[in-house]
């Protein structure tokens, strides 16, 4: 008798991962099977993920039935329980993340592959339309280098400088897969899926090609899905969900723009694509290059101890660098200024309207990301046992205190401490919490310069499937003179008429309560930076800050990455974060905040002495303290954070009902 392990969609709210069922004759299962399964008084769906002939210890029930093919590929089945051990989630949520969810619903039929849909979105219309014969361009003798490295091994980190030529890197590699009869695997953030990405793959490499994308419908993505799973795409272009994507006979996977915070999934499962790509690769033997400008740095420091092989590609192939200039913003509020765009930055982008050419101002106003800074000596309120800044928090409760208090509260540790009157570095009372949006900042430069025309492009206006897309392409065809916007606008535009990237607040992200705040300063700011200077026009960067002393800054300025990774190094060692650590965040949620504070102490208490009556060492309990969001959807979030090695020694002692866990979080 044959029997099949299956994880089952009814189970998804308990502990055990799988469950036993006997295969009937007639019935044709193999791991990756979408079968329907008696469990309890009804019948549900389930995924085999295990075939055996040695009979369990208990009875067991027959499986009703079975989809014509399998959904998912073996390799995929392997994948599924990395992620499920890693990011500490049942199995079966792991393998329904890998279904669009047309296709979870009506299984192997085929329905998800209807031809009567009229209108496509804008990406699959690039994808498809005609093109121009490409003229293959001459690889430098570096980006040659690179196809060298990224051949003789299997996971290789391209370090490339801005318009260093990345992407022809990635595309000579995938043409090299392609002639083995291997198929491609090309990952983008979210936000560098443009058409103009689509157009280049498309024509360059003379394959067809299918899209996995958050923006297109459910039925375009249940299309797209079957086209990958029946092998009739040699190229996959997608973002971070094409990781799971039932690509057969797999040879290369492109990760570009490595360590973007897009390629972290905010939903259970909560994992992070370079992660899953780099498991992709060892399950399914493919290749994996993941390339950018400014590289994680755990990503970095896994390519300086070997983990990693490393290509460098250190010269642009075209284009100029910009000039990028640090405006001290402590000197105009001391001469006067208190609007907030500097004299400097004023003038290069009236001088470049009047060339006529185009303007992108970025500024990274991420949700609630409100900081205290002293006015006088630009420095802010940072927690004594964590490198980051405490976050303003109103109404809250600190650690192990009886009532609501207003203060300040570190949102690793549960370090707490009251607003204070005066800054402790300089003694100036002239401290206070700050904050603008790049909806303000639009109304101030339509007052500023009333006849320029002006476009914002930000998760507020670019909703719906074809929004981005709609802006990207009225600003790359000069239909506007300047671009207002957050992250949406650091990467993956080609726009040769930008001459004038101002960055308004580059000290947002660096007093964002994340040990990466000092990484992602640093990151957006070349990411932004190298939008200006594309065709070799002369061009100019103005970021404005009130820290121009600070290394990522400083680094920034000359795109110096290595600097910025020597300088970032000993603060992540000294504080015990990644590379050095693990981090894993088990965050309680209840309608009332001192049962969700309770509960939260209680989980911390208990994982502190399961841990100690194991023997378990190097894992430090820490919390509980609120949540940045600390009240969210009409309920309270306390947060219990584990720091260590091999958290996954800890996954027993974690708390389940009313909990998530984010393992490895980005913020």
């Amino acid at each position: 008798m044959l029997y099949a392990e299956v994880a089952v969609e009814a189970a998804r709210a308990l502990d055990r991962e799988t469950y036993s069922y006997s295969v009937p004759e007639g019935v044709d299962v193999v791991p990756g099977h979408r079968v329907t399964v008696p469990f309890g008084r009804r019948t549900t769906f389930g995924y085999v993920v295990s075939m055996g002939t040695e009979q369990p210890d208990v009875e067991v029930k027959p499986i009703v039935g079975a989809g014509a093919e399998p959904l998912l590929l073996p390799h995929q089945v392997a994948l599924a329980r990395m992620v499920a051990d890693h990011y500490w989630v049942p199995l079966i949520e792991c393998l329904r993340a890998m279904l669009p969810p047309r296709v979870r619903s009506k299984g192997s039929t085929g329905e998800g592959a209807s031809t009567r849909q009229r209108r496509h979105s804008r990406l699959l219309e690039f994808a498809t339309a005609a093109h121009a014969e490409p003229q293959k361009p001459i690889l430098t003798a570096e980006q040659q280098a690179a196809l060298e490295v990224i051949s003789a091994n299997q996971l290789t980190l391209l370090h490339g400088v801005i318009a260093s030529g990345k992407t022809e890197v990635y595309l000579s590699a995938a043409e090299a897969a392609l002639a083995h009869q291997l198929r491609v695997l090309l990952l983008v953030p979210e936000i560098s899926l443009t058409p103009q990405l689509v157009e280049r793959v498309r024509s360059r490499l003379r394959a067809p090609i299918a899209i996995l994308h958050s923006q297109l419908t459910e039925l375009e993505r249940a299309q797209q899905w079957w086209r990958v799973r029946r092998g009739q795409a040699d190229v996959v272009l997608g973002s971070r969900s094409a990781v799971f994507a039932p690509i057969p006979r797999l040879g290369l996977v492109c990760l570009d723009e490595e360590g973007s915070a897009a390629y972290k999934q905010d939903r259970t499962p909560r994992y992070e694509t370079g992660w899953v790509a780099r498991r992709l690769a060892a399950v399914s033997g493919a290749r994996l290059v993941a390339g950018s400008a400014t590289p994680s740095v755990v990503a970095y420091h896994d390519a300086q101890r070997g983990d990693l092989a490393l290509a460098t590609l250190t010269h642009r192939v075209r284009g100029q660098d910009a000039e990028v200039e640090l405006v001290d913003m402590r000197d105009e509020f001391a001469a006067g200024n208190r609007q907030p765009l500097s004299k400097r930055l004023l003038e290069v982008v009236e001088r470049t309207l009047q060339n006529e050419e185009q303007v992108i101002l970025y500024l990274n106003r991420r949700g609630m990301s409100t900081y205290v800074m002293c006015r006088d000596c630009g420095k802010s309120v940072q927690c004594l046992g964590c490198s980051v800044s405490l976050v303003q928090h109103a109404a809250g409760r600190a650690q192990g205190a009886q009532n609501q208090f207003d203060g300040l509260v570190c949102h690793y540790c549960g370090y707490s401490r009251a607003m204070p009157a005066t800054c402790d570095h300089c003694g100036s009372r002239n401290i206070r919490a700050l904050g603008m949006g790049t909806q303000r900042l639009e109304s101030m430069v339509k007052r500023i310069w009333p006849s320029a025309r002006v476009l914002r492009l930000d998760s507020d206006v670019a909703r719906g499937p074809d929004a981005y897309f709609q802006i990207w392409e009225a600003f790359s065809e000069r239909r506007a003179d300047i671009l207002v916007g957050t992250q949406l606008v650091a990467r993956g535009l080609d726009l040769p008429a930008v001459t004038c990237v101002g960055v308004v607040d580059a000290d947002l992200p660096l007093h964002f309560p994340d040990y990466r705040s000092a990484e992602n300063t640093f990151s957006l700011v070349v990411q932004v930076a190298g939008r200006a200077g594309r065709d070799g026009r002369p061009s100019s960067v103005v970021v404005q800050t009130s820290n121009p002393e600070h290394y990522s800054l400083r680094c920034a300025a000359v795109g110096d990455y290595e600097g910025f990774y020597a300088a970032e190094l000993p603060s992540r060692k000294a504080f015990t974060f990644p590379p050095f650590a693990d981090l894993a965040v088990l965050t309680r949620s209840d309608t009332d905040d001192a049962r969700a504070a309770a509960s939260a102490r209680e989980a911390a208490e208990s994982i502190a002495a399961g841990l100690l009556k194991d023997g378990v060492e190097g894992i430090r309990v820490m919390g509980p303290s609120p949540a940045f969001m600390h009240r969210l959807r009409g309920e309270y979030r306390w947060q219990v954070t584990l720091k260590g090695l091999g958290l996954e020694r800890a996954r027993h002692l974690a708390p389940r009902r009313g909990w998530s866990f984010d393992v490895d979080p980005v913020t």
